[in-house]
């Protein structure tokens, strides 16, 4: 048997090595017999030397494939090594850096030799699975590089009639098959594959790529999720964040791409450093895994002919910026999510930057903290007299699988989070917790104005709000305009707060600028994560939570800030309480503004 084959890695040199070496295996049946047996054990040579691509925007657009040095044979082992650990692995990547080609390669070289080898296909819509005469699909990739296979490598007995039918692939000589299917919540189940291929898994619909995940747990060992990323929602930018469950993740960015990385560099302290790549190709990408913004003359090119956003999905391998998120992203990161403290007596300052998990209680008309096992208000700042809340309420039905009751407690002045509640309680106990945060925040019954509370009357909020009503809380009323004594005023309308289609883009744009302006800390982690997943559904154009993600910490606080925008703070009179407003204004904004965010 064969024991080492050289040959050329140049355009030119290879063709000619190829046709030199088929030609002969033509005539010496031995030496394909060796040849096979050589490419079985190698999958580099057998890629190197028999592998084909074809990209229509080359002429000519049928090449050989040969591996770059800085990144193509190690992805292709790195596949392989996933493959044969039975082991999942994610691959992120920039576009245009072959490694569908790469993962199709592998699969196929299995397939050809390595008797067990099926694998199961999919990408988040049929038509990209298999179409054929489409170079873009999978299986037309497939089909493309095995009509180019020699004779002597193409199994005995294949027809392509009977053999390679629609989304379907077969070795009539060991039996492997290769299996498409398009996304859907069962993707894959039944059987077991060797290994399953999730092409442009961020892309797939929210839901669904999380059903899918999960109903290949069983089938495979050996799940290959690929994509670019599209935003920080989604199981594949989950599974790539290592934010539900660990999975090796492995990046091939723009600059491992010889043609790509060219005279790149990178600014220091204004001035422009050039990456010498002579001696390391993996230089500037080792440059960029550390943090470092790498650009090149291709990259800026790009950078002019797309949008910031294009550039972070398809070039950057940027969750933050990609996809389709509603808040900015990497100002939203800014934010800081406060760590609990944990009190001994209700006596403990609680410090800033912090917060306590208590239950209330009512004694004697006098809301007191308490702790107990089961602490449902998060508080971040304890009740200040001097100044005036709104407590913002989305209710729920309470159902275990649906959106929780949230409210969230802001303060007037900063437009900072200073509480929040949330759980799975049906609309009259959300309104009586609602109603225990209130009488805490007003401190002491003549401050039942300081204190507004205003619950989303749409749908189960009906029943809430009404409730509130009843139990005598100082409710937030819309209003409507009306003629009165020849005069256009403002009426009382109903109780609660309408978010309509007047009124959500409004409030949606408010929550938007606030982020972006750094004008509002958030601190509740759950709010934070659900702002991360609240993005403008591409279908109609609405801002929501993406897929099956939850927005009712999100909704509850928008409704707060388009309030307090609609009705800020008031001293009760000028002089003394506008100054104590100004002075207490400009403390907030010097001390716990700053404290409260984490600038990189």
């Amino acid at each position: 048997m064969i024991s080492q084959i050289n040959y050329p890695r140049t355009l030119d040199g290879n063709i000619d090595f190829r046709i030199s070496l088929t030609e002969k295996c033509k005539k010496d049946r031995e030496l394909a017999e060796d040849v096979w047996k050589y490419c079985a054990l190698n999958l580099i040579f057998w890629v190197e030397v028999f592998c084909w691509t074809k990209d229509p925007r080359r002429k000519p657009d049928i090449l050989p494939f040969i591996c770059f040095d800085a990144y193509q044979e190690e992805t292709l082992r790195e596949i392989e090594r996933a493959i044969n650990n039975q082991e999942d692995e994610l691959f992120d990547k920039s576009r245009d850096m072959g490694l569908s080609w790469m993962v199709l390669y592998v699969f196929q070289h299995k397939w050809l030799f390595e008797a067990g080898s099926d694998f199961k296909l999919g990408s988040r819509k049929e038509e990209y699975v298999d179409k054929p005469g489409d170079i873009d699909t999978l299986f037309e990739k497939l089909r493309f590089n095995l009509r180019l296979q020699p004779t002597f490598i193409i199994p005995p007995g294949f027809k392509w009639d009977k053999h390679s039918t629609y989304m379907k692939l077969i070795n009539p000589v060991n039996g492997n098959n290769m299996i498409g299917e398009s996304a859907n919540v069962n993707f894959g189940t039944g059987g077991r594959k060797k290994a399953i291929f999730m092409d442009e898994f961020s892309k797939w619909d929210r839901g669904i790529d999380n059903g899918a995940w999960t109903s290949t747990a069983d089938v495979s060992k050996c799940r290959i999720p690929v994509s670019t990323p599209f935003g920080s929602a989604g199981k594949f930018a989950m599974l790539a964040e290592g934010t539900q469950e660990k999975v090796k993740r492995y990046s091939i960015h723009w600059t491992l791409h010889p043609a790509k990385a060219s005279g790149c560099y990178y600014y220091n302290l204004g001035e422009k450093i050039e990456i010498d790549l002579s001696d390391n190709p993996r230089r500037a990408f080792e440059l960029w895994k550390q943090g470092v913004e790498v650009r090149s003359p291709w990259y800026d090119i790009e950078c002019e002919r797309r949008s910031k956003q294009d550039i972070a999905q398809e070039l950057d391998i940027d969750y933050l910026s990609s996809g389709r998120p509603y808040f900015d992203l990497k100002e939203l990161s800014l934010q800081k999510a406060w760590p609990e403290f944990k009190f001994k007596t209700v006596a403990d300052v609680l410090p800033y930057g912090k917060y306590i998990s208590v239950d209330l209680v009512d004694i004697d008309n006098r809301i007191e903290e308490r702790s107990s096992r089961y602490p449902w208000l998060r508080v971040y700042e304890r009740p200040d007299e001097f100044l005036e809340y709104i407590i913002a309420c989305d209710s729920s039905e309470g159902l275990a699988k649906g959106d929780e009751s949230f409210l969230v407690v802001r303060e007037k002045i900063s437009r900072n989070v200073v509480a929040c509640a949330n759980g799975l309680w049906k609309p009259e106990e959300f309104a009586q917790k609602t109603f225990l945060v209130e009488k805490y925040f007003r401190i002491k019954p003549a401050g039942a104005k300081r204190v507004t509370v205003v619950p989303e009357n749409n749908n189960m909020g009906f029943a809430t709000t009404q409730e509130l009503v009843n139990i005598g809380s100082n409710v937030y009323w819309c209003t409507k305009t009306g003629v009165k004594d020849g005069r256009i005023v403002e009426e009382r309308d109903k109780p609660g707060f309408v978010t309509s289609l007047k009124t959500r883009p409004i409030m949606c744009a408010q929550g938007e600028e606030e982020i972006r302006k750094h004008a509002s800390e958030i601190r509740y982690e759950i709010i934070l994560k659900q702002m991360k997943t609240f993005v403008t559904n591409a279908k109609s154009g609405k801002p929501e939570a993406d897929g099956d993600f939850h927005d009712d910490g999100v909704v509850a606080w928008l409704i707060g800030g388009y309030v307090i925008a609609r009705n800020p703070y008031k001293p009760k009179a000028e002089g003394k309480s506008e100054a104590f407003r100004q002075s207490k204004q400009k403390e907030l904004v010097k001390t716990k503004r700053n404290a409260g965010f984490s600038y990189a």
